[in-house]
């Protein structure tokens, strides 16, 4: 469960209680009294401790609401496997993304089996589920895993948003397949009437029918095309620790955008090697991603997928 939740779930409880201690109080009540500050205390130190522990693994609540819902006592079972299926293909195709750079545009998607989400639990008030990235291993960071849940979270709010170019913008960030996934999940909430909220460590947001029905529009009319394009050029900047690169071209226009780890990797070679890339002429292989939205002209963003400096094997 998020941990966001479960504090929500306990300062709830805190705050009854306090009226409840209060009322005691009022009545001369000292068993009530007794009682109600032990478990007041009990309470805020688990707080505390659900405070000063950090969680690294991917976590989340996904709320429905509308047509396929009935209160708090159940869900349609065909709406439920459908979404969920729709969500983890989303998170799946994302954390390729993110960590190959690209993905093909057919057959199966690299990694699947390192993103699987748990059902944990179902949620409490409007119908839903707790999922969860489930691990033997204790960890320090965050894993990839969660790094990917929050950025599809940030996708999914940004496709709903009111602002068309906020989506634009998180389109930039995602390959063809997970456009599709992203549609897929719109398509799926606004055919069965239904409204979702979800929840993480970090964000918290709902989307009404209106909001499901704007992102449907927007993911079905935007197109993305890639392109694996060479360019000769002077690497002028690279920030290994963001992934961000900078290339002037030999026809004096300068483009930027991400780089891969292995692109990343390599720079961090030159460096080492002390025979560094930056002011020197390259040629490099790049990710041209062309992002059409819908009556609005066309985005162009790069990747850089590797570098070769001239002179230099």
């Amino acid at each position: 469960m998020p941990r966001r939740l479960e504090l929500e779930a306990l300062e709830a409880e805190l705050a009854a209680l306090s009226m409840f201690l209060a009322e005691a109080k009022e009545l001369n009540d000292p068993t009530g009294i007794i009682q109600y500050e032990q478990r007041k205390q009990e309470l805020e130190e688990e707080i505390k401790l659900l405070l000063d522990v950090e969680q690294h693994h991917a976590s989340l609540a996904l709320y429905f609401g509308g047509k396929p819902v009935f209160g708090s006592r159940g869900i349609a079972a065909d709406f439920a496997g459908h979404i969920l299926e729709n969500f983890q293909e989303i998170v799946s195709k994302q954390f390729a993304k993110a960590e190959l750079g690209a993905i093909g545009e057919r057959g199966r998607v690299p990694m699947k089996n390192v993103t699987t989400l748990m059902v944990t639990g179902v949620t409490q008030g409007s119908f839903g589920f707790l999922l969860d990235e489930l691990s033997d291993q204790t960890q320090m960071f965050d894993t990839v895993l969660k790094d990917t849940v929050n950025d599809v979270l940030h996708i999914i709010e940004s496709a709903a948003a009111s602002d068309e170019i906020i989506f634009e913008e998180a389109a930039e960030t995602i390959d063809p397949r997970t456009l599709l996934a992203l549609r897929d999940f719109f398509i799926e909430l606004d055919s069965g009437a239904a409204t979702v909220r979800l929840v993480d460590d970090l964000r918290d947001f709902s989307l009404d029918e209106v909001a499901v029905h704007r992102a449907r529009v927007r993911t079905e009319a935007t197109q993305i095309e890639e392109d694996d394009i060479e360019i000769t050029g002077i690497l002028i900047g690279f920030l290994p620790e963001h992934r961000r690169f900078e290339i002037q071209m030999v026809t004096g226009e300068t483009i930027y955008g991400s780089a891969t780890s292995e692109s990343t990797e390599q720079f961090t070679r030159t460096l080492q090697s002390g025979n560094p890339a930056i002011g020197k002429k390259c040629i490099a292989k790049l990710k041209q991603r062309t992002v059409k939205p819908f009556n609005r002209l066309p985005r162009i963003v790069y990747r850089l997928l590797e570098f070769n400096t001239l002179g230099q094997n």
